[in-house]
């Protein structure tokens, strides 16, 4: 187990910013949260202990004055950066903050070996051409240099949210999907576990991986199993596929009465959804007080191709 591991979420733009301070408030720990933005009141709205304001001049600037700004403060984000052991990046793409800051903090962070885990919304198609071809010249500059992608298409929120919802409520409910990947990885190397994974577990799936998903699944009970299983199926809010992983993580939270047989179920039917039977899979258990008065399990799963 890696104990002493330096972890931080950057979060850029407007939505990561709010995806920072939903993992603020949630209380989700053993990272430090920064936030970028070229806009002042997003940045002042940061719950952060690090904000950054980048001034580009201009209210509403373009994607290439902020990557031309962002690269003008090379050397403050290089210091920021430094000693980092896990990096999670976090931002809509499609807008001048996203697009042009995201890439150039990937690679100072490739500059200083850091490896990163880069996660960013595609724009709805009504947002226009415009917008997407934004996005896809962003996408394509991130991919050079992360180690890991995870793309959420905006569009996929018509698929498994009521429309009925208000729009706070469904974006909340992917921030928690988001939130209890990033948590799984930053416990998974900080807490001590039963069939512990360490840092070269969590790079040997992840890295080189630009197809990458989070699926997550509690269940309590005689049906738990049954639960996580619909659940895992269901919550499929992003660009990649469960059954064409190449390479799978889980790992469970659950109190210390689990039963090895429901482990071992849970792990064999996720097994048997993906489609290669030589898949790399790795898993591992964390202990959980909490979880041990609710009785529940709790099943991230972490996969790429």
């Amino acid at each position: 187990m890696e104990d002493k591991m330096n972890m931080k979420v950057i979060g850029i733009g407007g939505m990561g910013i709010n995806f920072v301070n939903f993992m603020i408030t949630s209380k989700v720990k053993n990272v430090e949260y920064i936030t970028i933005d070229t806009d002042s009141e997003n940045s002042n709205a940061s719950r952060a202990q690090k904000k950054i304001f980048l001034d580009t001049g201009v209210p509403k600037c373009q994607r290439e004055l902020a990557e031309r700004v962002a690269f003008q403060c090379e050397r403050q984000f290089y210091d920021l950066l430094k000693g980092t052991d896990i990096l999670f990046l976090i931002s809509g793409i499609g807008g001048a903050a996203g697009s042009g800051i995201t890439p150039v903090i990937l690679e100072i962070a490739k500059k200083l070996r850091i490896f990163t885990i880069s996660i960013i919304a595609r724009p709805f198609y009504l947002e226009g051409f415009e917008t997407l071809k934004i996005a896809n010249i962003g996408i394509k500059k991130i991919e050079k240099n992360t180690n890991s992608l995870i793309i959420i298409p905006n569009e996929k929120l018509y698929n498994h949210i009521d429309r009925k919802e208000p729009l706070e409520v469904a974006y909340a409910k992917v921030n928690e999907i988001i939130k209890e990947g990033i948590e799984s990885i930053v416990n998974i190397l900080t807490e001590v576990g039963f069939m512990n994974i360490d840092f070269l577990d969590v790079k040997s799936v992840l890295n080189n991986s630009k197809d990458t998903i989070i699926r997550v699944g509690k269940g309590k009970g005689d049906r738990a199993v049954d639960n996580i299983i619909e659940q895992l199926m269901k919550n499929n809010l992003f660009e990649g596929k469960l059954e064409n992983a190449k390479k799978v993580l889980i790992s469970f939270t659950a109190g210390h009465s689990v039963s090895l047989s429901d482990i071992g179920i849970i792990t064999e039917k996720i097994s048997n959804i993906v489609k290669d039977k030589n898949v790399n899979l790795v898993w591992g258990v964390i202990f959980n007080q909490t979880y041990d008065e609710t009785g529940e399990i709790k099943t991230v799963v972490i996969s790429s191709v």
